[in-house]
């Protein structure tokens, strides 16, 4: 999928995921909790980018990366080094 931003060398462009308002039981979640899920979907990789691929979903660093807003979307634009793990499930 292409959004028309392509990252250069090791950086990976990601789509936020916003944290979800409550929990599967329906409990509301507070806002401190929904600002500390750091989840994005891997959209783009730099040529030099080793250990994610487009479609991956990721965890990352607080405050790393530069926000972009592109056409209506809210996406980060990170190096490969701040991205922690991947989410399997």
């Amino acid at each position: 999928m292409s959004v028309g931003i392509e990252p250069l060398a090791a950086m990976v462009l990601l789509e936020i995921e916003k944290a979800p308002e409550t929990t599967a039981g329906g409990l509301l979640l507070p806002e401190e909790a929904r600002d500390a899920m750091n989840v994005g979907r891997v959209l783009a990789v730099g040529p030099d980018a080793e250990h994610v691929a487009e479609g991956d979903r990721v965890i990352y660093r607080n405050y790393s990366g530069t926000t972009i807003e592109w056409l209506g979307i809210e996406y980060l634009l990170i190096k490969e080094e701040d991205l922690q793990a991947k989410v399997t499930n």
